[in-house]
């Protein structure tokens, strides 16, 4: 293989990721909304609440779930650009059924996060705000705007 062959490998994977990405994403996000269609039927109609049952069961839902930094993401990019403490982040894992069997499930979930900001390509962001750190995911611009250059030569004008 030679560079520039390694090179359209490269960009075919990038995509590929991507898109992966991408799909995974909305299928969280179809996986959320459902769960509160079904949610509200339940409540509307509590006999198909053993149709349900049935149904969770059906599955091994102790092995499809997430963990770890993967259940933080899942979290995060169902509600893109929303800012999440540690503790909320908790919270959610806890109502998703995901949260890691720890002592301490805030200290494995802030380590996982942290990991996913130092991550560069997961599109995790942290900051610091009244209520202490804050953490969200942010969907990567795809078509970023090209780096302005600074006018600096003071002898001719700017245009």
């Amino acid at each position: 293989m030679d560079p520039e062959e390694a090179r359209q490998l490269l960009r075919r994977c990038q995509q590929e990721r991507e898109d992966a990405r991408k799909s995974l994403t909305e299928a969280q996000r179809t996986i959320e909304s459902t769960k509160l269609i079904i949610q509200g039927l339940l409540k509307r109609y509590p006999d198909l609440a053993d149709a349900e049952q049935e149904y969770e069961e059906s599955w091994d839902a102790e092995a499809e779930r997430p963990r770890g930094a993967e259940a933080v993401m899942a979290v995060l990019q169902v509600e893109e650009e929303r800012w999440f403490t540690v503790a909320e982040l908790v919270e959610e894992l806890r109502v998703r059924n995901w949260l890691p069997a720890s002592e301490a499930p805030a200290n494995a979930v802030r380590a996982a996060v942290e990991r996913l900001v130092a991550a560069k390509d997961s599109n995790i962001e942290k900051a610091k705000f009244e209520d202490g750190v804050n953490y969200r995911y942010s969907e990567p611009d795809p078509h970023p705007k090209a780096a302005v250059t600074q006018y600096v030569s003071y002898d001719e004008e700017p245009f």
